[in-house]
């Protein structure tokens, strides 16, 4: 029977036990830990390297930041618009616009007219100043909806809380909408021609439509929004990266968000062509 010889002074033993030495890693074994984004640092990567931001949550997710940021922007928005808005002259024209709501308005006595429309031009304007209010409740059900799909259909593995985070994190592009429109009113010579409820930028085909002529048509483009496409892509992002299980996929959480949106859209779309 055939024995090793021993090794040689400065040679590994490549064939007997471990002499209780520890074995040291190699370069390529070390894997460092990613440091925890700060807050700061959350908001920036969303929109440049999102799925950074989204990962973190798994370490933290702390949503009230990014709604806090979404509210102040939004507010901002709110404060200017009605500052330069006449709103009853805005509901007038709402109404002008739509023949189902001018047939309606046709069926109030017309002692009651004035009184409907400056109702529905107050409820406008405090609207605007309650959406802080508004956008965090959108946010929870929204978050409750998404949560139980990705939870239940998928496994993800994303608790409630993490679903708020991604939920406020990924609309954070409104910020920027929300800066945009707020300059156009500032800027414009007649911000009551601004319709904010509609499509007051170009960032969709609807822009370029009259909303007067095929009300789905007008819906249906109206769902090509910029901002939109890109709130949805965050929010599949969102769902994968924040997974603890890493389910469902990028492709599918995307995909899944796309098809939601879409059935939105056709529901918008349809709603707009039967009653306006």
């Amino acid at each position: 029977m055939s024995t090793l010889p021993p090794p040689l002074p400065g040679q590994p033993n490549s064939g007997q036990p471990n002499s209780g030495q520890p074995m040291m890693p190699g370069p390529e074994s070390v894997q460092p830990a990613e440091p925890p984004l700060s807050e700061a640092s959350r908001l920036i990567n969303t929109f440049v390297a999102p799925s950074k931001t989204f990962e973190d949550l798994r370490r933290n997710a702390s949503w009230w930041v990014p709604w806090l940021v979404g509210a102040v922007f939004g507010l901002g928005f709110g404060i200017v618009a009605a500052q330069k808005i006449d709103f009853v002259r805005y509901a007038h024209e709402q109404i002008d616009k739509s023949p189902k709501a001018q047939q309606r308005m046709e069926q109030v006595p017309e002692g009651q007219r004035d009184q409907i429309i400056r109702i529905q031009a107050t409820g406008t304007k405090w609207a605007l100043y309650f959406t802080p209010v508004l956008s965090f409740i959108f946010g929870s059900i929204l978050a409750v909806i998404l949560w139980a799909v990705f939870s239940f259909g998928f496994g993800a593995e994303i608790g409630f809380g993490r679903s708020m985070a991604i939920v406020f994190y990924a609309y954070l592009p409104y910020c920027i909408r929300s800066a945009l429109l707020s300059a156009s009113y500032l800027m414009s010579s007649d911000p009551t021609s601004i319709d904010f409820a509609n499509n007051p930028m170009p960032t969709s085909p609807a822009f370029f439509l009259d909303p007067q002529g095929n009300k789905l048509l007008y819906g249906l483009a109206s769902g090509f929004d910029i901002f939109a496409i890109w709130v949805v892509i965050l929010l599949g992002l969102g769902f994968a990266k924040a997974s603890l299980n890493k389910k469902p996929s990028v492709n599918a959480a995307v995909t899944t968000m796309f098809v939601l949106y879409a059935i939105v859209v056709l529901i918008g779309a349809g709603f707009r062509a039967a009653f306006n």
